[in-house]
C-alpha cells in the first residue's frame, strides 16, 4: 500500500498561535484547509506551554494587533479568562497588555473556531519533512498513529515556530548569535493552595524579589545569577498562579536530547521553588504544583533568510514599509542569564529592553514571511525574516497571531496561482487581511 495522500488548498505545519490563526485566516477566505499539530491541543506556548500571559497587543494607547488574535483575546475575556490586571504599569493598557491566560478556556475556544471556519485539524501528528522537487514543496510528510502520511497543497505554512519545514526544504536561515549562542530556555508551570494575601505577595515583584534573590544568591534556589521573574495569577483570589519562572541554559530547541534535558530540570526547579515558598513564605504552607508545561519554553532557535530581513533599525525607525501585513511594538525581549556575572555582561548588549514611545509601531513587512529557495512555502511565527535583536520584538504570541493571520490569508490567494507566493496582489493581500478585522498602517509612509 502506498502513502496515504490528503489534498488540500492550504496546509499548516503547526499549531500554535501563528498556525491557529492562519488556518482560520485561510479558511475563512474559502480554502480548504489542514492543520496538523505534534501536540494534543492547538495553542502553543499560550495552552501546552503554560504561558501564564499574552504580550502586549496595544502601542498603549491602542491595540495594533487586531484580527483574528484580537478576536482570540477578546473571546476569553467573555469567557472569564484573559483576566485584567488590576495594577497596571504606566505603559500598560488591562484590557490589552499582559493579562492572564486560562489555558484550558483556550484550548476549548480554539476547537470552537478552528470547527466554525472549516479547517481540517489533526492532533497528535508530527511534521517530518517536506517533499521537495525543484523550488516546489509538492507534499509534507507526517507520522502519527496513523501512520504516514502525506499532506498535499498548492501552498504550504510553517508555523512551527523552529521554522522546520523551511529548513528541512533546504531554505537558508540563521540560528541565534553568530557564535549560535540562543537565548536560555523557561518551562512554564502552574501553582495552586495560597492563601489570598499570600498569593498577592507573590504576585508583587518588589515585595517577592528580594527574597527569591537571596536565597538564589546563597544557593538555596538554582541559579545564583538568574533572577527571572515573570508571573500572573489564574484565580481572582490569588489562590492560583502561573510561573514564567528562570531559565534552563544551553536549551537548543532543534535537539530533542536538549529539550528533554531542559524539561526534566524545568520540572525540578518547580517543585524546588513550591517547596522553597512553602518553607519561607507565610500562607503559602498548602501550596502545591497543579501542573508543568509539556512544551519547554523556546524563546529563539532558526529565523529564516527572507525576502526583506527586519533588522533593529528597522524597529527604532518604526519603519512602515508599502507590503506591510502587520503592524507591532513591543520591545526588544532578548532574555540573557549564566553561569557567572562576567558572563552574563558580556552576553548583554544596549538596546535590550528598550521599549518604542508610547503610541509608535513598526511595521511587519509581507517579503518577511517569504523564505528563499522556496516558490510555495510562507512561514509564520518567531522564525520570520529578521535579526537577532529585531526577532526580541517580533517573537511574541501577539505578533505570532498577526503574521499567522496574513500568512493564512496570503496562502489562499496563492494557492490560485499554483502557490506561488511572490506573485499574489499585495494590496489585495492587505485589503482582505482588512476585512477580516486586522490593522495595518497604509498611510503612504511606506517605501520600497
Amino acid at each position: 500500500m502506498g502513502v496515504p495522500r490528503r489534498e488540500f488548498d492550504v496546509v499548516v505545519a503547526g499549531g500554535g498561535p501563528a498556525g491557529v490563526a492562519a488556518a482560520i485566516s485561510a479558511a475563512r477566505a474559502g480554502a480548504k484547509v489542514a492543520l496538523v499539530e505534534g501536540m494534543g491541543c492547538f495553542g502553543g506556548m499560550a495552552t501546552s506551554g503554560l504561558v501564564p500571559v499574552f504580550n502586549p497587543f496595544s502601542n498603549g494607547k491602542w491595540p495594533v494587533v487586531r484580527g483574528i488574535g484580537y478576536e482570540i483575546l477578546m473571546g476569553l475575556r467573555k469567557r472569564g479568562s484573559a483576566l485584567m490586571k488590576p495594577d497596571p504599569l504606566p505603559r500598560e493598557l488591562p484590557k490589552y497588555d499582559w493579562v492572564s491566560l486560562d489555558a484550558e478556556k483556550l484550548k476549548l475556544l480554539l476547537d470552537e473556531l478552528l470547527v466554525e471556519a472549516g479547517v481540517s485539524a489533526r492532533l497528535f501528528t508530527q511534521v517530518t519533512e517536506p517533499v521537495v522537487k525543484g523550488d516546489r514543496i509538492t507534499a509534507v510528510r507526517t507520522w502519527s498513529k496513523s501512520g504516514e502520511e502525506e499532506w498535499v497543497a498548492p501552498v504550504y505554512v510553517d508555523a512551527t515556530g523552529d521554522a522546520d519545514v523551511a529548513a528541512r526544504a533546504g531554505c537558508p536561515f540563521e540560528k541565534g548569535d553568530a557564535n549560535g549562542l540562543m537565548q536560555p530556555s523557561t518551562v512554564c508551570f502552574v501553582m495552586a493552595g495560597f492563601k489570598p494575601g499570600a498569593g498577592k505577595f507573590i504576585r508583587t515583584k518588589r515585595l517577592i524579589r528580594p527574597i527569591l534573590q537571596r536565597a538564589s544568591e546563597e544557593g538555596k534556589l538554582t541559579g545564583k545569577y538568574d533572577h527571572h521573574y515573570c508571573i500572573d495569577h489564574k484565580v481572582p483570589d490569588y489562590t492560583a498562579i502561573g510561573f514564567n519562572y528562570k531559565h534552563q541554559l544551553d536549551t537548543d530547541g532543534n535537539s530533542a536530547a536538549s529539550l528533554t534535558q531542559a524539561i526534566m530540570e524545568g520540572r525540578r526547579m518547580a517543585h524546588e521553588l513550591c517547596a522553597f515558598l512553602r518553607k519561607n513564605v507565610k500562607g503559602c504552607e498548602k501550596a502545591f504544583v497543579t501542573s508543568t508545561a509539556q512544551l519547554v519554553g523556546i524563546r529563539e532557535t532558526r529565523r529564516i533568510v527572507g525576502e526583506y530581513r527586519m533588522d533593529v533599525d528597522h524597529f527604532f525607525a518604526k519603519k512602515k514599509s508599502y507590503d506591510d501585513i502587520a503592524d507591532y511594538t513591543n520591545e526588544i525581549d532578548v532574555h540573557v542569564t549564566g553561569k557567572t556575572k562576567a558572563d552574563i555582561k558580556k552576553r548583554k548588549f544596549k538596546e535590550i529592553d528598550t521599549f518604542l514611545p508610547v503610541g509608535e509601531y513598526y511595521g511587519i513587512p509581507y517579503r518577511a514571511l517569504i523564505p528563499k529557495g522556496v516558490t510555495n512555502l510562507l512561514v509564520a511565527g518567531r522564525g520570520i525574516s529578521c535579526d537577532r535583536k529585531m526577532h526580541g520584538s517580533v517573537r511574541p504570541m501577539p505578533a505570532c497571531f498577526a503574521t499567522g493571520h496574513a500568512a493564512g490569508y496570503a496562502a489562499k490567494l496563492a494557492s490560485k496561482c499554483e502557490g506561488k507566493v511572490r506573485d499574489i496582489d499585495i494590496r489585495r493581500l492587505q485589503q482582505g487581511l482588512i476585512k477580516q478585522g486586522a490593522f495595518i498602517d497604509l498611510s503612504g509612509k511606506g517605501t520600497k
